[in-house]
């Protein structure tokens, strides 16, 4: 099950088996005995590579989560006996990898210095998928509660500010009010319902039609280059992703006086999954400096 994983992350047999450290045919011979057992093809064989069947995707399915299980199962009970080792898998918002995280990652690294860290950028529910087939320990990304599927819990943390952003030269740079950008064109960073599509809610609140969507752009290392390059697009980003912009000077935040909603930060799991020791123990690092900017806004 394992080499199944790495033969889709890899693409052929004969990576995976260099990986795992077996030889091709052993590793060959083990999927036929798979595949015997199973009474179905797993894999398809070509001169561009290898591909999964239909029972082999069905099959695989089940395998990473088994795989991932195995692996959580180990980590814990290695934990539990004080041997801080294993890994802790996670995805992250730009407005988590920006804030919190960085603070978050020194204390926990400086407390458990041979836990690995694998940390992806991601946001609901695009990262939905290896969430669910337990690739990803948690995610910390905005989500609409109520739109999380059954088996997937989310647990606040946090609410982000939003800004609206255009280029300097944007000739609606300094509009007051929604109803003054109806006519603009748009950048998204997510699908409809996701975070990066705040503007269509904030649009409905206000009751205006929907935002003309010109462009969806989900990488967040792009957007603000993207919109720095035009004097027409306008978006919506985390106010911390627009201050650590190497493109700030040639952004602006637009000055709207209508209230934008404002994201919940969560951490998103599986329900049914329980969290090694030392991924409960990154979280709680990650709760308390989000408690402590709760403390410093409260303060001002």
């Amino acid at each position: 099950m394992q080499a199944l994983v790495l033969i889709e992350e890899l693409g052929s047999i004969r990576a995976t088996a260099q990986a795992m450290n077996f030889t091709q045919p052993a590793l060959t011979a083990a999927i036929q005995q798979l595949e015997a057992e199973l009474k179905a093809p797993l894999l398809v064989r070509s001169r561009t590579g290898v591909t999964f069947t239909n029972f082999g995707q069905a099959f695989l399915r089940h395998a990473k989560l088994i795989v991932a299980q195995s692996r959580r199962a180990q980590d814990e009970i290695a934990q539990l006996r004080g041997h801080w080792e294993g890994t802790v898998r996670m995805a992250v918002s730009p407005a988590i990898g920006l804030g919190l995280l960085p603070q978050a990652l020194r204390q926990f690294t400086l407390q458990h210095p041979n836990v690995k860290v694998h940390c992806r950028d991601g946001l609901y529910p695009n990262i939905a998928p290896v969430i669910r087939d337990g690739t990803l320990d948690f995610a910390l990304t905005p989500v609409h509660r109520v739109d999380l599927e059954s088996d997937l819990v989310a647990e606040p943390l946090y609410s982000s500010q939003v800004v609206i952003v255009s280029g300097v030269s944007h000739p609606l740079s300094r509009a007051t009010r929604l109803k003054q950008l109806q006519d603009c064109d748009w950048v998204m960073s997510s699908p409809s319902r996701g975070p990066g599509a705040i503007i269509e809610e904030a649009f409905q609140k206000s009751g205006l039609p929907a935002p003309k969507v010109k462009m969806l752009c989900e990488s967040f290392l792009a957007l603000p280059a993207v919109v720095a390059a035009s004097d027409h697009w306008m978006t919506t980003m985390p106010r911390i992703l627009f201050e650590n912009s190497p493109f700030k000077e040639q952004l602006c935040i637009v000055p709207i006086q209508d209230e934008l909603p404002s994201p919940l930060i969560c951490t998103v799991r599986r329900h049914d999954l329980p969290l090694t020791p030392a991924a409960m123990q990154l979280i709680g690092w990650i709760q308390h400096y989000a408690l402590k900017r709760l403390d410093k806004k409260a303060s001002k």
